[in-house]
């Protein structure tokens, strides 16, 4: 929860113009009612994104995407719920409520904690100018004749607040206790300070450092990293400990520099290190973003996805066996949706074995630079697939000619290449052979099918974890029956409320359930709001409000549940006759138990009838028929309900 007051939510939903948050993304022109505009969700050629002045919602009928004003702020800022309400109220000048602290629920973020994220947030930033004054004084003369080394320009120091960290224990506390007067407390759980292990006192955490500050996505400092300067046996790289603000496993450097660029780009390329992505933006290519340490995360790259409509991510790693690894480790994190092609993973190997920034810097000059970018982005477009340049991890160093090698380079492929779907699969069994045979036409063709009995039985042998479908794929064509008009009877439930006593009552009498679960999740939240605030189920547009509210705190919820709180154009047309579509709903639901009960008391037949025991088998013949008898009427009830609203469709496109 958003630990926001019900009410301020309200307030800030009304006071927010959706067609003037949208108008700052998006060139919109009216016609008719609403406006419309290139929808800037995915890669739109036609204007399919409408935006509703009156209603203050908006949808692309396009992609699919639709939401109102806080929606909008969290999809185009990837903001949380609670992020989007309080940016929104800063813009519209509305003051965050305050509230009663023995009221307050426990655990939520009350005033009292904002106030102390924000004092943090106060620390760091002038802990950033702090550093940022000391480079560009006397005691960082080492360190900006350092960073003219690595060719960085002044105006690059300025956009990413570069500073130093004097070599002083107490530099640091100096400056913001004695001559700020800040608490020593809050300093510490900042990750500046750290408390002495004998003894009172503090001393500072970064000394003799160069010194990058870590940004959130809204650009704001919320931790840094310290480059030690010369060699004085400390690690080179020194991050701030996990603090309130601060969470390595959570945090992309560089992102809030590069959003915009990758999806413009449509492409996000992860570097290894923090100087990688400053050379990278410094040079023009300012997609590049690196993960905090040498691994990627699945929260890194979910985040990562959010800015990219083709998936595309490109990692580049260092050559030597620490890069490798982390580069392996990296695609072992997202390697199952890179299968499922939820991702289009390319890795990028620069020539000698060089990072980015020894890449660029090796080239001197304006032009000698022009051209070194100019062969990283041809570099960047000629990436290998994850699944190629695994394989060429495989066969690197081995010689095919040695069995052992044959056989490990082997082994190791068929492992490999077990996980792909049949037509990848396929495709990659052949290229495979044909590197192991090393040109010899007939030893490919024996080597292909070597392979294939090779991985299907090792697929056999390995148990297959099924996928989980999502909600939004049960409205999809050729999706079961039943799930498209469960869909529609909690759609009409939702967007018709003269129907909803009459669903819930029936549903209620008939003892039925909803077969699928994001429709069962839907219809438990359902309940629970109107058993706290009965006049929901007469208010068409506050139940929905409190629906779209709780989803839009909860992303995956969100992606379960939004294709039946947002109607497009079809579904509308889809549920032109309610009460046709809630009688076949019904009929549908019913028959689905039928179904279930005919095959349970066949099963018990069977089980009497084996067992010699025919007074019981007759019982139980009883019980079939009488479900048997049930399911036809129910089906002719189906059929009849679905004619008519076949007619019903057929007539509105003749009229």
């Amino acid at each position: 929860m958003s630990g926001l007051p019900p009410d301020f939510i309200q307030l800030v939903r009304q006071k927010a113009d959706l067609v003037e948050v949208v108008a700052e993304k998006v060139v919109l022109r009216k016609q008719g009612k609403n406006f419309v505009g290139l929808c800037p969700f995915h890669n739109d050629h036609k204007p399919s994104f409408q935006v509703s002045p009156s209603k203050q919602i908006y949808k692309c009928f396009s992609c699919g995407a639709g939401g109102d004003v806080l929606r909008f702020v969290m999809q185009t800022e990837h903001l949380s719920f609670a992020e989007a309400v309080r940016h929104l109220a800063r813009r519209y000048h509305i003051s965050l409520p305050t509230r009663n602290p023995e009221a307050q629920p426990l655990g939520s973020l009350d005033e009292r904690e904002l106030s102390h994220r924000e004092k943090l947030l106060e620390i760091l930033a002038m802990a950033a100018d702090f550093y940022q004054h000391a480079l560009r004084s006397q005691v960082g003369s080492a360190a900006r004749q350092y960073l003219h080394s690595r060719h960085l320009s002044e105006e690059t120091l300025q956009k990413f607040q570069i500073g130093f960290a004097p070599p002083g224990w107490q530099s640091l506390y100096e400056y913001l206790v004695n001559h700020k007067c800040q608490p020593v407390k809050l300093l510490e759980e900042a990750g500046l300070l750290v408390p002495r292990q004998q003894g009172s006192g503090h001393y500072d955490r970064f000394r003799n450092r160069i010194m990058l500050p870590i940004f959130d996505v809204q650009g704001r400092v919320i931790g840094f990293a310290g480059r030690a300067l010369g060699e004085s046996g400390q690690p080179k790289y020194l991050n701030s400990p996990e603090t309130e603000l601060f969470n390595k496993s959570q945090v992309v450097y560089g992102l809030n520099f590069a959003r915009d660029a990758i999806a413009k780009a449509d492409q996000v390329l992860v570097v290894e290190g923090y100087f990688d992505v400053i050379a990278l933006h410094q040079a023009g290519v300012a997609y590049a973003v690196a993960a905090m340490g040498t691994a990627l995360t699945p929260h890194q790259v979910k985040t990562l996805l959010r800015y990219t409509q083709s998936k595309r991510l490109i990692l580049n790693f260092d050559a030597d066996r620490a890069g490798l690894n982390a580069a392996n480790r990296a695609i072992e994190a997202i390697e199952e949706q890179a299968r499922r092609g939820e991702i289009e993973l390319h890795i990028l190997t620069l020539p000698k074995g060089k990072d980015a920034d020894e890449f660029l810097r090796d080239h001197k000059g304006l032009a000698p630079l022009t051209q070194a970018v100019s062969e990283l982005q041809t570099l960047i477009e000629q990436a290998p697939l994850w699944l190629d340049w695994r394989i060429e991890q495989v066969l690197a160093g081995r010689d095919l000619s040695r069995a052992a090698d044959f056989q490990q380079a082997r082994q190791a492929l068929v492992q490999l290449l077990a996980g792909l779907g049949g037509q990848w699969r396929s495709l990659y069994l052949h290229k495979v052979a044909e590197l192991l045979s090393r040109g010899n036409g007939r030893l490919s063709r024996d080597l292909e099918e070597d392979l294939r009995r090779a991985v299907r039985q090792y697929r056999w042998a390995k148990p297959q974890q099924p996928s989980l479908s999502k909600g939004s794929k049960l409205l999809q064509k050729g999706s079961p029956p039943l799930a498209r008009t469960e869909s529609h009877l909690l759609q009409i439930f939702l967007h018709f409320s003269e129907y909803r006593r009459e669903i819930r009552q029936t549903l209620l009498e008939r003892e039925l359930q909803f077969s699928f679960r994001p429709h069962r999740e839907l219809w438990q939240r359902i309940l629970e709001l109107i058993s706290v605030q009965p006049e929901l189920e007469e208010q068409e547009e506050t139940l929905l409000t409190a629906l779209r509210t709780l989803c839009a705190q909860d992303e995956q919820l969100n992606e379960r549940l939004s294709h039946l709180l947002w109607l497009d154009e079809n579904t509308r047309v889809a549920l032109m006759r309610p009460r046709m579509v809630v009688r076949a709903a019904i009929a549908n639901m019913e028959l689905e138990i039928r179904q279930k009960r005919y095959r349970y008391w066949t099963q018990l037949w069977d089980q009497a009838f084996s067992e010699g025991n025919t007074a019981l088998a007759a019982q139980y013949q009883a019980s079939i028929q009488q479900e048997y008898r049930a399911i036809q009427a129910l089906q002719r009830q189906v059929q009849l309900s679905l004619e008519d609203l076949s007619e019903t469709a057929l007539a509105e496109d003749l009229t």
